[in-house]
């Protein structure tokens, strides 16, 4: 059961790497206004042709369409973790990286850096894999602090092929030698914040790209695709439950999605639980006032595990303690409404039994 907690001013971060002014996008019908940040005029079509070495070639958008699998009556799982690089991420890793392409933010042998709790590194790697096939090349950094390292997904990271892992701080030449692996799982001394600063600073010092996805747009308008399958899905659908790391997710769902449909969420206290944070300490695109309880409530960590348990051992659903909550909040909802249709956004899950 989730706590409530003192409703206060959520407080507010300057982006590592420039936050942006504050605009507004065109709405599209039946969505709900929201204030972003570097909106363009629309979204990025996926996929599209990306600048390489030789002459353009088309990266195959290999992420989205994931199953929904019911649990309960007027209870549905949206198992992300079907996605190539195994899990929700993959949608906004893939947007903003070929954003930064398309907009030559980002050129090919550029290294492109990302400070995450896990699934964005995973994701961008899967990512990295794809351009390198169709003929780009970038070398991947991955940052996060020392003690997610032990986790499931830095664990999984780590023993991908090709990957490095530096563990703890280093001096900073050792980042500039030009035999440095094509990709490195970096954890840094440090909590995330501290380890982000970290990260800035040795962006800044050797040149290399931000995947800045607290701040990139792009973040947002990937989960288009998520809101739309949701719809074809479940027509029925009046709830959406999903958590927030970067706010992407959340505020792209509340976006696009049809106003009736209420998008819930809840933050979560600092690294109490993996993938989810409050992600008004971002003043970024994520509009918290259109969360359904995310101002009043916080997800809690026993009730968190608890459910993560149940999702495995009721429905052979192999997946995060985000999904855990997520599932969690999303049975309150039916409970409390039997005429609820509600989808939880299971972010990295995967199940033998979905069809």
């Amino acid at each position: 059961m989730a706590r409530m907690m003192e409703r206060r001013a959520a407080p507010t971060y300057t982006s590592h790497f420039g936050a942006p002014m504050v605009t507004t996008f065109p709405m599209f019908e039946g969505a709900s206004m929201s204030s972003v940040r570097d909106t363009p005029e629309k979204p990025m079509p996926m996929p599209f042709n990306v600048p390489t070495q030789q002459e353009p070639a088309k990266a195959v958008a290999l992420q989205g369409m994931t199953p929904l699998m019911q649990v309960e009556p007027n209870l549905h799982a949206k198992l992300e973790g079907v996605n190539a690089g195994g899990s929700i991420k993959d949608r906004a890793v893939m947007q903003c990286t070929m954003g930064m392409l398309k907009s030559a933010k980002l050129k090919p042998g550029d290294t492109l850096a990302v400070c995450t709790s896990g699934n964005a590194g995973r994701s961008l790697l899967h990512v990295q894999d794809m351009l390198r096939k169709s003929g780009t090349s970038i070398n991947v950094k991955i940052f996060m602090p020392k003690r997610y390292l032990t986790r499931d997904v830095p664990t999984a990271i780590a023993g991908i092929d090709g990957v490095d892992t530096i563990e703890g701080d280093r001096d900073t030449s050792y980042y500039s030698m030009t035999t440095e692996a094509t990709r490195t799982l970096n954890g840094l001394d440090g909590e995330f914040m501290e380890v982000a600063d970290k990260m800035g600073f040795l962006v800044k010092e050797h040149g290399w790209k931000v995947l800045d996805q607290h701040y990139d747009i792009n973040n947002l308008h990937a989960h288009q695709s998520t809101a739309e399958e949701l719809m074809k899905q479940l027509p029925s659908l009046t709830d959406v439950v999903c958590t927030t790391g970067t706010g992407g997710t959340a505020a792209g769902l509340r976006q696009y999605l049809p106003s009736h449909v209420t998008v819930h969420a809840r933050p979560g206290l600092p690294g109490a639980i993996d993938g989810i944070t409050d992600v008004r300490r971002y003043d970024n695109f994520c509009n918290t006032d259109l969360l359904e309880g995310y101002t009043t409530e916080h997800f809690d960590v026993s009730n968190t595990l608890a459910h993560q348990e149940e999702l495995e051992a009721k429905y052979n659903i192999t997946a995060g303690q985000s999904s855990g909550a997520a599932y969690a909040l999303a049975k309150e909802i039916v409970s409390s409404n039997a005429k609820a249709e509600v989808i939880f956004i299971c972010a990295d899950g995967t199940s033998a039994k979905a069809e």
